[in-house]
């Protein structure tokens, strides 16, 4: 697998369904992708306390087939991060 890190407000530059996102601590995206360049999983690098959370893992559910829905699985997983934050 390739893959590169991506910052937050690039992605979210990027992606129009991103925009409104909070980055809740995540300051950069790891995307990665196999050797045909489709897209195989998307974390995120967190701060406080410093670690890697999957929002996208297609090795375990590879119908999630589309970039939107990408995209949607991402969003849910840093706004989960922010609930988590605040709870």
């Amino acid at each position: 697998m390739n893959g590169r890190l991506i910052p937050w407000f690039t992605y979210v530059e990027k992606r129009p369904a991103m925009q409104g996102c909070p980055s809740n601590g995540v300051l950069a995206l790891r995307v990665e992708w196999d050797g045909s360049g489709e897209v195989v999983r998307i974390s995120g690098l967190v701060t406080g306390p410093a670690r890697e959370v999957v929002f996208v893992d297609r090795t375990v559910d590879p119908a999630i087939l589309t970039s939107a829905e990408m995209d949607a699985q991402v969003r849910a997983g840093v706004l989960a991060l922010g609930a988590d934050a605040s709870s």
